[in-house]
């Protein structure tokens, strides 16, 4: 029932399925068990699970849900709140704040800074002495919004005051903020509800902070002692050819060299000639760690199934050198994350099981169909207009399949009864992670009502 309702509600429905009524949830659920006939028609030694990249692609998926899973089980879950700290949180979590801020990107000068404003140099004054400009940088920061775990802890952890100063707050090495309060506006929770949703939502506010704080702790103990060292004249040679594609895409934060195997043409992504230039470098070292070293090939290995994730998304030519360095070096922070996710047995947890399933299914569901098509000469006629061909077409054969299959499924038609649906469109992604698309989209396999195949159960 939890993958129904996060297919459901968690990628966008077609309009014959939009709906909350009894009509529509049992389309839903024939479209979800017709993925899963399609997967079986296709069976287990199918062309698509041979592929070198389709596999990569479910490595990855699992590998991720194995680190989202150690996070959640050994953090998150354990996370004991305290009174206080909740009774603290609720006051202010209706608050938005209007502050004056600027940036340092230097660890020496932030120290100056600090010593500046510990002799009672105003914020102005510092700030005209360090960028030599008048117009102070301004923003709102909410409760709810978004934000720095740093700042977020230095806003919302105790009141401040009307002209507080707070900081240099340190974002990360070398970079750090400081904030003036130049005031505030408070939203109250008035209803019940709205209380009772405020206080919620403290509560996993605070729950996230907590579990995050530790999970990196015992990251930063992982890699303790793991010093990188790039090769320059390889590195610099990588960054030339990755940085021309990066740069000609939608700066999403994400190269993937799986691209080419989702997109029709890759060469509209650039990754096929990328591929060419890479094989040229494959044999020449880039980097080590642990006195280890890896070759060119080797990073394109291991991105097969962990694409690379820039901190920054969107950044001039000239910054990508530095950013790819850190893409990389995460890429190896999460190959050591995931190593202990091993260990822990986590690739035999529950969670991360029937989340490979899904995305294994749906994907052979998409190569059965497109199959099937391609072999009554219907391709071209649904993408032209799919409603016809999955009433004319499809529906028919997945009835088929219901019949064949109809040993093997059980229903439980009162617990769908039960199910209450939105009617909005939702489109999920995670952030900073490789594969950052949650659920898989809605599939387009039928348009059938009817439930009146396989064994009902109560």
């Amino acid at each position: 029932m939890d993958e129904f309702v996060r297919r459901a509600e968690l990628a966008i429905r077609p309009a014959y399925c939009r709906g909350n009524d009894s009509v529509h949830k049992k389309i839903i659920l024939n479209t979800l068990i017709a993925e899963k006939l399609l997967a079986l028609e296709a069976g287990k030694n199918n062309e698509l699970a041979k592929n070198e990249l389709f596999q990569g692609y479910l490595k990855g998926r699992k590998e991720q849900a194995m680190r989202q899973w150690l996070y959640f089980h050994d953090f998150y879950d354990k996370v004991k709140l305290d009174t206080n700290e909740i009774r603290t949180a609720f006051k202010l979590a209706g608050r938005k704040y209007d502050i004056a801020y600027f940036t340092i990107k230097d660890s020496t000068v932030a120290g100056q800074v600090q010593e500046k404003l510990q002799k009672g140099f105003t914020f102005r004054e510092v700030f005209q002495q360090l960028e030599g400009s008048e117009e102070i940088p301004r923003r709102e920061v909410s409760w709810n919004a978004p934000e720095h775990a740093a700042i977020h802890k230095a806003l919302f952890s105790h009141p401040l005051q009307k002209d507080q100063v707070i900081g240099p707050i340190k974002i990360e090495k070398n970079f750090y903020t400081v904030i003036k309060i130049l005031g505030w506006t408070d939203q109250l929770a008035v209803s019940n509800s709205d209380v009772q949703k405020r206080l919620n939502d403290v509560k996993k506010k605070l729950k996230e902070e907590n579990a995050s704080a530790r999970f990196r702790e015992y990251v930063g103990t992982i890699m303790r002692g793991r010093k990188v060292v790039f090769a320059k004249e390889s590195f610099h040679k990588l960054v030339n050819i990755f940085g021309t594609v990066y740069m000609k895409s939608r700066n999403t934060g994400i190269l993937n060299l799986n691209q080419g195997f989702w997109v029709n043409d890759s060469n509209e992504t650039g990754i096929e000639n990328l591929e060419i230039k890479i094989k040229k470098l494959e044999h020449l070292p880039l980097l080590r760690i642990d006195n280890e070293t890896w070759s060119v090939g080797d990073l394109k290995k291991e991105m097969l199934f962990h694409p690379l994730v820039f901190r920054k998304k969107r950044m001039r030519r000239n910054e990508f050198a530095g950013q790819l360095k850190f893409a990389v070096v995460d890429l190896i922070r999460d190959k050591y994350i995931t190593q202990e996710a091993y260990r822990k047995g986590y690739d035999k947890a529950n969670t991360v099981e029937r989340n490979v399933s899904m995305w294994r299914d749906y994907l052979t569901a998409l190569y059965q169909r497109n199959k099937y098509l391609k072999s009554i000469g219907r391709t071209e006629d649904f993408y032209e207009d799919y409603l016809q061909i999955i009433e004319q077409d499809l529906t028919p054969y997945i009835d088929r399949l219901q019949e064949k299959y109809k040993n093997v499924i059980e229903i439980n038609t009162n617990l769908l009864k039960d199910v209450q649906l939105t009617r909005i469109d939702l489109f999920v992604l995670k952030k900073d992670v490789p594969y950052p698309v949650v659920v898989p989209s809605f599939p387009l396999l039928t348009t059938d009502n009817k439930i009146d195949y396989g064994r009902k159960t109560e």
